[in-house]
């Protein structure tokens, strides 16, 4: 069967992008391992491809959202008899029996951001020791989240809340069943011009973090670095740098573009109609667009339910021909509608929504007042993913 729309994953590019990465954290900083951020199906990528893909390559730690994030890499791994090094769930897991069991057994690390939630894992640990489904050895490593400015998640850093953080952290070291692996936070704004605020951000959090340190709490992994602070902050390299949007190729800003990355998505869909145009005539929902002019319109079979968003048609194109044509009027369900006048287009020729050069999804990001995260993130399951090179 020929997919209507399809999504092509390039994982020699995806391979490529992992090593140059690599290699530049490793040039700046020996000892400081990448960590490769697979969240939200590999950013819309499908994990089942990249993360064998990037285990190939050498990578051995991966990040995630959720516990089901989590269980997916762990079964993909484990279904090539891969082991990984670390499998560190970023965000909320709920402690409830069943996650702190599949916490425990498949030795997944998970993000401790209180004294509250650490407490909860703890106590179910202790009951699980006691029903006999965990034993007296098995319990939860976890990396402490500290919130350096963030202000989503964390253990307060501010001047005033570091006594009563140090004490904190101090208790959650002596809970039951709760092993410290190690300690992270997250920049709030590397990928934008503004230096200080990132320096700010490093200074409250290694500030606790040493105060911790004195006071005998080990961390083996402390990193700060997300994929923004891997391109501009080598001096910030700890054990470990986070690497996200750059391992699929993009960049998190304009000031962090890297010419040496390589789109792994390209995004196809095909022309399913070509018609033309009156003077006068107006196209999609609403009747936003009216024709100046004869025009001649193809009719793409991909929409909002594929994760083209509405917002593109303030601006953006697709590609056909290697030109970019315009969208005209609303983004549709299932369809949208683009000006081909004067390129030789006919039913059935493809067009890129995303392709290799990384133009168009920026074209398409700036019409939809969107960030290409959100973009490749969206592409629903409605399309397929197809392993390339």
């Amino acid at each position: 069967m020929t997919e209507k729309n399809l999504a092509e994953i390039d994982l020699s590019a995806l391979k490529h992008n992992f090593t140059v990465l690599r290699d530049r954290i490793k040039a700046a900083s020996p000892a400081t391992e990448p960590m490769c951020v697979v969240k939200a199906d590999a950013y819309g990528h499908c994990a089942e491809f990249c993360v064998p893909a990037l285990y190939e390559a050498g990578a051995r730690s991966f990040a995630v959202s959720s516990i089901e994030e989590a269980e997916q890499i762990f079964a993909i791994l484990d279904a090539k008899n891969c082991v990984a090094g670390s499998i560190l769930i970023l965000g909320y897991t709920p402690p409830e029996s069943e996650n702190v069991k599949l916490l425990a057994r498949h030795k997944i690390t998970q993000a401790v951001y209180s004294l509250e939630y650490a407490r909860a894992l703890s106590d179910a640990v202790g009951v699980l020791r006691e029903k006999g489904v965990l034993d007296e050895g098995d319990g939860i490593r976890c990396h402490l989240k500290l919130d350096s400015g963030m202000n989503r998640l964390g253990f307060d850093t501010h001047a005033d809340a570091a006594d009563k953080t140090v004490s904190e952290i101090l208790e959650v070291a002596k809970l039951r069943g709760i092993r410290i692996d190690g300690v992270f936070s997250h920049f709030a704004c590397a990928d934008d011009g503004d230096k200080d605020h990132s320096y700010a951000q490093f200074n409250r959090y290694d500030a606790i973090v040493k105060r911790c340190e004195a006071e005998g709490v080990e961390f083996s992994c402390k990193h700060i670095c997300n994929s923004a602070g891997a391109l501009r902050f080598p001096d910030m390299y700890q054990d470990m740098v986070r690497l996200g949007i750059v391992l699929y190729g993009l960049s998190p800003s304009e000031i962090t573009k890297d010419e040496e990355l390589i789109p792994v998505m390209r995004l196809k869909s095909r022309i399913a109609h070509v018609h033309k145009l009156h003077e006068g005539d107006c196209v999609s929902y609403g009747a936003e667009f009216c024709a100046d002019r004869e025009m001649t319109v193809a009719t793409i079979p991909i929409g909002y339910a594929d994760g083209f968003l509405r917002g593109y048609k303030n601006g953006g194109t697709v590609v056909a021909c290697g030109k970019a044509a315009r969208i005209l009027g609303r983004v549709c369900m299932d369809q949208c509608m683009v000006d081909v006048t004067d390129l030789d287009v006919k039913a059935g020729d493809y067009v890129y929504i995303f392709d290799e050069s990384g133009e168009n999804i920026k074209r398409l990001c700036d019409a939809a007042g969107t960030i290409n995260y959100e973009a490749i993130c969206l592409i629903s399951k409605r399309v397929k993913r197809v392993p390339i090179n």
